[in-house]
């Protein structure tokens, strides 16, 4: 039982630790705009740093205004600060929240947790903060249930292999980190 609601208990545990530790949800009302210190913060497996790295991070953070500012944990974590904080403050802080998935994010417990997390923005403070990108394929057996659902539900982008496609995807990429992520009602996922 443990084993089937390992992900579960963790959840709540986090929340709990949240509460506790004197985190309060921030809801904006549609008037005001959402200041945050990042635009997105980039949840990704380890396996795929060097797309992030080389590719992600130079092409967003480096091109003519707007420059975006992405938190990136190999950069932008607090070292010495528990993980769990470090994740709450980067979503907090971020406008948006981009999962880069691939078949290591699918067998990650940290990208899987840091997805849930996200996903919590979107039913307490009404915000449709997260931003998907599909590096690589994932096999339907490898996917986690919650991460099918989303799929089903929301539109994501395919990192394409041609050059005509990748400006394409940038394009569309900046155009979704620009986008109001206040939502009026909530989606069934």
């Amino acid at each position: 039982m443990v084993m089937r609601f390992h992900w579960h208990m963790r959840f709540a545990y986090f929340h709990i630790k949240l509460r506790l530790g004197g985190y309060q949800l921030q809801i904006n009302d549609e008037e005001q705009p959402i200041n945050k210190r990042y635009d997105a913060f980039v949840v990704y497996n380890q396996h795929d740093s060097d797309w992030v790295i080389h590719e992600l991070v130079p092409l967003l953070e480096k091109i003519d205004p707007p420059n975006f500012k992405l938190c990136i944990h190999e950069r932008d974590f607090i070292p010495g600060n528990d993980i769990f904080d470090n994740i709450l403050d980067s979503i907090e802080q971020s406008k948006k929240t981009m999962l880069i998935l691939s078949p290591d994010f699918a067998a990650s417990e940290w990208c899987y947790f840091e997805m849930r997390m996200a996903q919590s923005c979107l039913f307490e403070q009404k915000r449709d903060v997260i931003v998907m990108i599909s590096l690589k394929n994932i096999q339907d057996d490898d996917m986690p249930r919650i991460l099918r659902n989303i799929l089903l539900t929301k539109s994501y982008l395919e990192w394409p292999e041609n050059d005509i496609g990748r400006r394409l995807f940038w394009e569309k990429l900046k155009v979704e980190l620009r986008s109001d992520s206040r939502v009026n009602r909530v989606a069934n996922l």
